[in-house]
């Protein structure tokens, strides 16, 4: 007999019948149908994952410089507010209803569209044993979930787009990639829920695919300016991934020669000066400093929103107050410390190893400069623990959120070095953190998957039990692979697209525009001006400067986002010679303000 615990037994509530009702006699009691703790739990978790989009400004904007810091302060409201209306318009019925379409990628019930009818029908919680909720709960809470989604893709586009053209982007990305994704992970026709591939609350469809998302905008955003064809891009593009993978087997095996030497002097004995472990040049890996965050203040405080929010984020997908909720917010707690405390670590081996003594921050001391990167660290190893314990939160136990956020830490950790050489246009290495961590929270859902734990809700049962181990792992990964599959090839077909959108618009407006004159080269003079570049390679005299190039539809707005910086938050004074003069608490402009193109002030009156 197992381990005897003493508890006071409440009163047998009624049993709950399965039986057929009249959708008529839901609508006029449906308090008779419905939990009103599960509602209310339900809805103060949608409150807590809206709260999560202020808490992506703060951590945005803080990441960012400040000549972009405003823009990435109020995009993600913005996105959030253009994606919710579409999800109320036809982004749920296209997700959550069931499709006419052979291919099952789509819903099409028109009542749900624009919410017509889509009110009190019974959406019933894991095998449809237990609770149920309303339908219109169920539309506010997966509605910040797509919300969300959309608002961690604009840390892409720092200094890359405009934010008008982005939210036309994003309009078509949450049709085209958000819905389908969605559909077939959580969607009962969903070939990913067909086969019992476990994400409890979005570990695909939130954070993969936002992360594919923002990696295939850097490479167009990359291919955009590199003057290069296709080919020369894709051959160019190859060789450095082969660089880093070259990069970091020679790391390895310096370092299993030198575990193997040690192993050597402490079996064997031997002499430990005879140890040579021979010498490894690092290469020059993008430093932190070359994109200095504008705010370390707004980075904390959006990490503790987003913290507190994830409460609701993975503790809500329980769709009920039940003892699963309350086990899927403490692991996400769990992770999020275990991967916050790996990442001071890391950090602090780092500064260990930081020989050189570099200071890529200007006018600032290796202290200060290893200050501010432990603070980024603890920041991104706590969300990639939030982000790695999601898929996982409601399958797995609390202990083993522990090994979530640990892991998902070191291994953001080792993806941002790559990101950095790789993806030189992710500044805020959204692809790391999110598709990193995501990545590994899809592989140690499969294999730490508890029935146990499953079951706390009183009804749920682990999918597909004859599984092994090493199956529904092969399982989660595919999924992965799909959704990056999937979402990267839609992202930049949606970019293409969007490109030769402004060819023609162009073509309308003047009949002689070519395709090299819509989509070419464009050269910023001092005066701020545009002038088109001729076909070919720019052409610089002799011992000149590249000039910074310009496309119409991916602008580095760091330039025009730095001069309205200055005429917003500024104040300067004009002398005699007719030179902005700083006044006694104004500091002279940082090298991230005037790197996009020469700051012009006005003559005097």
């Amino acid at each position: 007999m197992g381990e005897l615990v003493t508890v006071r037994i409440q009163a047998p509530p009624p049993s709950a019948t399965v039986t057929a009702v009249p959708y008529e006699t839901i609508l006029a009691h449906p308090e008779q149908y419905f939990q009103a703790a599960d509602i209310v739990w339900v809805m103060a978790a949608s409150a807590m994952v809206f709260l999560m989009v202020p808490a992506l400004s703060l951590i945005y904007a803080g990441l960012s410089n400040r000549s972009f810091a405003m823009t990435m302060f109020r995009l993600p409201l913005m996105t959030a507010a253009v994606v919710g209306l579409e999800w109320v318009l036809w982004g749920y019925s296209l997700t959550f209803t069931d499709g006419h379409l052979a291919s099952k990628w789509y819903g099409g019930e028109t009542r749900a569209n624009v919410l017509v009818d889509a009110v009190a029908r019974p959406i019933a919680v894991g095998n449809g044993d237990g609770a149920v909720i309303p339908e219109l709960l169920f539309v506010l809470y997966e509605g910040m979930f797509a919300s969300f989604t959309a608002a961690i893709v604009c840390g892409g586009i720092v200094h890359r787009a405009r934010p008008a053209r982005f939210l036309i982007f994003i309009t078509f990305w949450s049709v085209l990639v958000y819905c389908p994704v969605a559909r077939w992970t959580w969607h009962r026709s969903g070939w990913s829920n067909r086969l019992g591939i476990l994400d409890f609350a979005g570990g695909t469809p939130v954070h993969i695919t936002s992360g594919t998302t923002v990696a295939a905008f850097a490479i167009f955003y990359d291919f955009e300016i590199s003057n290069m064809s296709l080919l020369k891009y894709s051959r160019n593009l190859l060789c450095r991934i082969w660089k880093r993978i070259v990069h970091n087997l020679s790391l390895i095996w310096v370092l299993a020669k030198g575990c193997f030497q040690v192993l050597y002097v402490l079996i064997w004995g031997g002499d430990w000066q005879t140890l040579e472990f021979g010498s490894f040049d690092p290469g020059r890996t993008p430093d932190a400093g070359e994109f200095e965050p504008y705010s370390n203040t707004y980075l904390v405080l959006g990490t503790a929103l987003l913290w507190f929010g994830w409460a609701g984020f993975n503790g809500g997908s329980a769709l009920g107050a039940n003892l699963r909720a309350v086990s899927a917010w403490l692991s996400t707690h769990t992770a999020a410390c275990a991967g916050g405390v790996t990442g001071m670590v890391w950090q602090w081996n780092e500064k260990l190893l930081d020989a050189d003594k570099r200071k890529p921050f200007t006018e600032r001391s290796r202290e200060q400069r290893h200050s501010d990167l432990t603070v980024i660290s603890f920041c991104d190893g706590a969300i990639a623990g939030m982000v790695a314990i999601t898929p996982g939160s409601g399958f797995v136990p609390v202990w083993s959120a522990v090994v979530f956020g640990i892991v998902a830490a070191i291994f953001v950790g080792l993806v941002k070095k790559e990101s950095a050489a790789l993806l030189r246009h992710d500044k805020l290495h959204v692809f790391a953190v999110h598709a990193g961590a995501g990545l590994v929270g899809m592989c140690l859902t499969g294999v730490f998957a508890d029935s146990v734990t499953i079951g706390l809700d009183g009804h749920s049962t682990l999918p597909n039990p004859e599984y092994s181990k090493g199956r529904r792992l092969g399982y989660q990964l595919a999924d992965v692979l799909a959704a990056v599959g999937y979402t990267f090839f839609m992202t930049i077909s949606i970019l293409n697209f969007m490109k030769f959108s402004v060819f023609v618009f162009k073509r309308c407006l003047d009949p002689t525009t070519t395709l090299e004159a819509a989509t070419g080269y464009y050269i910023r003079k001092q005066d701020g001006s545009l002038e088109m570049e001729e076909a070919g390679e720019p052409k610089e005299g002799v011992g000149a400067k590249p000039r910074p190039r310009i496309r119409p539809f991916v602008d580095d707005l760091q330039a025009t986002e730095s001069q309205r910086w200055r005429e917003e938050f500024v104040p300067s004074t004009i002398t005699a010679d007719g030179t902005a003069a700083a006044d006694g608490n104004q500091q002279a402009p940082t090298p991230d303000e005037t790197q996009g193109g020469a700051a012009t002030v006005a003559p005097p009156a």
